[in-house]
């Protein structure tokens, strides 16, 4: 399976959003009209872009949604090119012959709300041409939902036979089987919660305060800056309290543990900074 390159070739720019006037690749787009988020924000408009795979059946009981989480985006399976930097996140699960087979099933991949993978988010253009940025409120999972609502109704699927999804995929996964549950069949979720716990909102807390500690952040009204200055370490460290949150106690021993790793000088001291991992 190739993911497309890990690292960019000289400095990365700002962003990795799409931006409108990107190559749009496997994209769709469709408008759900205006919406109204539960903090009383209105946008005159909401895009949706997704994605398909298969054939949706004549009696239109095929059809399978998987809700991405929160790094993914509509991308779940194909390859690296054009408009995709890196192949599908699921692409080993969904695909002909494939456990979701697209041979039997219609499936369906959006976007979110702030998704900023061609979903309205941060990065798309407000109606002043500019991109929201800083203006862009704070959004739910009631909020994300509520949209994949109107999606589902716009592509005019009236039931899931199947909705899916990881992480916070399978929050709104959840919050759909409270709300909507005469829209979907099945519901399946992975590695998820329906509330966060006080130990996951005070770990979100220092991500938070390690992106807005990024001088290049700019309190959010960043994507129009030169290539290189973007909040990328802020977001760096903000992912690296993410994965120890991922991690079990083996796969954290293996990287972490006492004992010294191959090459590892746990004394070395260069440009100030130290480059052993030890207690």
């Amino acid at each position: 399976m190739n993911y497309g390159p890990i690292a960019y070739e000289g400095l990365p720019p700002a962003s990795a959003a799409w931006r409108e006037g990107d190559p749009v690749g496997d994209r769709r787009f469709i408008d759900v009209g205006s919406f109204t988020t539960e903090s009383g924000f209105t946008f005159p408009n909401v895009t949706v872009a997704y994605e398909t795979w298969g054939t949706l059946n004549d009696e239109g009981t095929n059809a399978v949604y998987i809700a991405h989480a929160l790094t993914g985006d509509s991308h779940v399976a194909g390859p690296a090119g054009v408009g995709h930097k890196t192949g599908g996140w699921w692409d080993a699960l969904v695909g002909q012959g494939k456990a979701i087979n697209t041979d039997e099933w219609f499936v369906v991949c959006a976007n979110i709300l702030g998704g900023c993978q061609g979903t309205t988010g941060p990065a798309s253009l407000a109606p002043d041409g500019k991109p929201w940025g800083s203006r862009f409120p704070t959004v739910t999972i009631e909020d994300m939902v509520e949209v994949e609502f109107r999606f589902t109704n716009a592509i005019g699927i009236k039931r899931w036979a199947l909705m899916l999804g990881p992480s916070l995929g399978g929050m709104r996964v959840l919050d759909w089987m409270i709300r909507y549950p005469e829209r979907l069949a099945s519901g399946m979720v992975l590695g998820t919660t329906a509330a966060v716990s006080a130990d996951e909102i005070g770990t979100h807390s220092a991500q938070l305060a390690a992106i807005y500690a990024d001088p290049y952040f700019l309190n959010g009204d960043f994507y129009d800056q030169p290539i290189g200055q973007g909040p990328h370490r802020g977001m760096g460290v903000a992912r690296q309290f993410a994965h120890l949150t991922y991690r079990s106690e083996a796969e954290l021993e293996e990287r972490f543990g006492r004992e010294f790793q191959n090459g590892e000088d746990p004394y070395a001291w260069h440009n100030g900074k130290r480059s052993g991992l030890f207690a």
